[in-house]
């Protein structure tokens, strides 16, 4: 399953790969913004600790804005998997259509993906996996709350976590490598580069695989209650013709 997964998500980048490359480390340098104009970020000191700290504040805030294009990547990528055209507009999707219900999607899951992390990391990675799903959803099924799309992740990706970090397992060197040099670099610009790379270079090939991943999750998850709801259906008809 995990190497059919795999040539699926190869086949739908097949000859897209370096523009959904371009793509990624665009989106990811607009939802830095904020951070770019910080002048910590390039060695300057704040002269109060309430001026670095005001400026932190605003960095986060400004990222928390603007990514909901983070989550219209997804979205291409699920279109690409499904062989939809896609234009680089398309990323903008999630701020011109219920934008204030995708920054509280960011918000709630980088909440919820911290507390996990700081009670221990494994509880937080299994977290990241149970999530995984949950821009495909509010894609598919705007309807549903923030907390429902979440819950309803959890539901597709259950029994699927182990499957789920297989399918990804090439790419997390990448991404060590990357937080590794965070943390190795003094300066805090070279540091920040580091990462930026990291995770601009591993995010299409990893949610396109999850993309894959969540239509199956999806087409089992629909013919499951569909098995369940048609009995009880069957019944009601029978009850109101007696």
């Amino acid at each position: 399953m995990i190497q059919t997964w795999n040539e699926r998500a190869h086949a739908a980048l097949k000859g897209k790969a370096g523009m959904l490359l371009a793509w990624s480390f665009a989106c990811a340098f607009i939802v830095e913004a904020g951070t770019i104009v910080d002048p910590t970020l390039y060695g300057m000191r704040a002269d109060t600790l309430f001026a670095s700290g005001m400026w932190l504040i605003g960095s986060a805030v400004v990222s928390f804005m603007l990514y909901p294009i983070i989550i219209g990547y997804h979205w291409v990528l699920l279109g690409t998997v499904r062989r939809e055209e896609s234009q680089f507009k398309h990323v903008f999707r999630p701020l011109r259509q219920r934008y204030d219900k995708h920054v509280a999607a960011t918000i709630l899951l980088t909440v919820l993906q911290l507390l996990w992390t700081l009670l221990f990391l494994v509880p937080g990675i299994i977290k990241f996996f149970s999530y995984a799903f949950t821009y495909f959803i509010l894609h598919d099924e705007p309807e549903l709350s923030v907390r429902a799309a979440i819950t309803k992740s959890r539901d597709l990706m259950r029994g699927r976590k182990g499957k789920a970090f297989k399918l990804i397992l090439p790419f997390i060197p990448v991404y060590v490598l990357g937080l590794t040099l965070f943390f190795y670099f003094n300066a805090v610009f070279l540091a920040a580069l580091s990462l930026f790379v990291a995770t601009g270079l591993i995010r299409p090939f990893i949610v396109s695989r999850f993309a894959v991943m969540y239509e199956d999750a999806r087409r089992e998850y629909d013919a499951q209650w569909k098995s369940i709801r048609e009995p009880d259906v069957a019944a009601a008809h029978v009850i109101q013709s007696s």
